[in-house]
């Protein structure tokens, strides 16, 4: 049942608040593809819940990385702590390998080699790093589920410090730290797409009136008693005792919202092939578009809990097309410059997109403009779903600054955006196409 309703949230992303800034952001980063040692399969796979859990939740700006070497690692961090720095909520999700040692907690990126401990310092992420990343925020969040066991330990040097098992517990004072594992232990991978830890919180992420101070309690439960109290997730809280609420108490979705949520369920119910599963697909669709299907599905899992799932056609025949949104016409005028050292330089421009698409697309390329200036957008963007960009400028110690965001909504249109921030001004003219 919970997966059913995990997979469901994945729709919920369209409720997500807008607004002229990102005011919540996420990173969420997903290492399964080792290159020296055991492969993970689920952290491809629970990256995608929990960024749409993240959006779910409102998160205006949710980044996915995934099977992130030791210099992208730090790359995605560092970039991460600019978009963090004044936020009012900024959370960090870890799945993957992690390890103690040395009396630290490390996070593993795919092309360690690890041939002793002394190389966790070139070749491994130190937690307090991770930590560093969100320090900007109001509310800082980081989600670990990332107590497997150490690949490498066993290789090391007699004497070594390591655990075989889990990470450490942190004293981390004004954050928010749930581990998928009790000091000492592991976290199961799960016997399905997702981690138990992964499913929960994708969950609970999104659960409207539910205060973030008690979110690592209800992960505890559900975790519990999925794995029959063999894993236990641990909680390391120093945050304000006034609830905060990722979502507040929220009325019905729309329509639209509706269908998107029901075609999600049922593909869910079919994914998870329960009796409860089509059932709950019906107690909230019983005149669905597969309410048929899901009715004989679940009389025939009643008699035969091995029957088989309804075939593909049926599962899809009825599934509407997926929308495209095209992001066409953008034009960025300047009418005031960011003044970069007072005196009176073009400022560096470029646009990033909260999908993780760059323009221009190499990482060192900017549009140069001066004052009266308009840069004209000489490509579209299409996507699946509807999403943001921002306009960022290149400040003058080799960082960027974000002078504003773009939520491109889901109405067609042609509109026009003022943006203000970093001391410019700037209008920012665009097209929407939703086909």
């Amino acid at each position: 049942m919970m997966r059913l309703w995990l997979i469901a949230l994945t729709a919920l992303f369209l409720l997500a608040p807008t607004g002229a800034e990102a005011r919540k952001v996420a990173l969420v980063i997903g290492n399964g593809d080792y290159a020296n040692t055991s492969r993970l399969v689920n952290p491809a796979n629970d990256i995608k819940i929990i960024a749409a859990s993240a959006r779910a939740a409102g998160f205006d700006d949710v980044t996915v990385a995934s099977d992130l070497a030791v210099n992208d690692f730090q790359k995605a961090m560092r970039d991460f702590r600019a978009k963090a720095d004044g936020a009012d909520v900024a959370m960090v999700y870890y799945a993957g390998h992690g390890i103690e040692a040395q009396g630290k907690n490390w996070l593993i990126p795919t092309d360690a080699q690890l041939k002793s401990d002394l190389d966790l310092p070139y070749e491994a992420i130190n937690l307090d790093r991770m930590m560093e990343s969100v320090s900007g925020a109001q509310i800082r969040m980081v989600i670990l589920d990332s107590c497997r066991n150490n690949p490498f330990g066993r290789s090391w040097r007699s004497g070594t410090r390591a655990v075989a098992n889990g990470l450490a517990g942190v004293e981390a004072d004004d954050v928010l730290v749930i581990f998928a594992a009790a000091p000492g232990q592991t976290a199961a991978d799960g016997t399905s797409a997702n981690s138990p830890f992964a499913a929960s919180l994708a969950r609970r992420l999104p659960q409207p009136d539910t205060p973030v101070q008690l979110l690592g309690g209800l992960i505890r439960d559900d975790v519990l008693a999925a794995t029959g109290g063999s894993q236990r997730p641990f909680v390391s809280a120093s945050i304000t005792g006034t609830p905060v609420y990722l979502v507040p108490r929220a009325g019905q979705p729309s329509a639209g919202n509706r269908a998107a949520l029901e075609d999600l369920m049922w593909k869910g119910a079919v994914a998870e092939n329960k009796e409860s599963a089509f059932k709950a697909y019906l107690a909230e669709f019983p005149t669905g578009r597969y309410a048929a299907l899901a009715s004989e599905s679940a009389a025939r899992l009643a008699k035969d809990p091995k029957a088989p799932p309804p075939p593909p056609a049926a599962v899809t025949a009825s599934a509407p097309a997926a929308k495209k949104y095209t992001l066409s016409n953008v034009r960025v005028e300047a009418v005031k410059l960011t003044g970069r050292l007072g005196l009176g330089l073009p400022d560096q421009l470029f646009l990033r997109f909260n999908t993780g698409e760059r323009f221009p697309e190499g990482s060192r390329e900017i549009f140069s403009i001066k004052r009266g200036e308009s840069w004209v957008v000489d490509r579209n963007f299409a996507f699946e779903q509807p999403v943001s960009f921002q306009l960022r400028e290149f400040d003058d110690i080799g960082g960027s600054d974000n002078i504003g965001t773009v939520d491109i909504g889901d109405v067609p249109g042609t509109f026009t955006k003022t943006l203000n921030g970093d001391a410019s001004d700037y209008r920012v003219t665009y097209t929407l196409t939703v086909g």
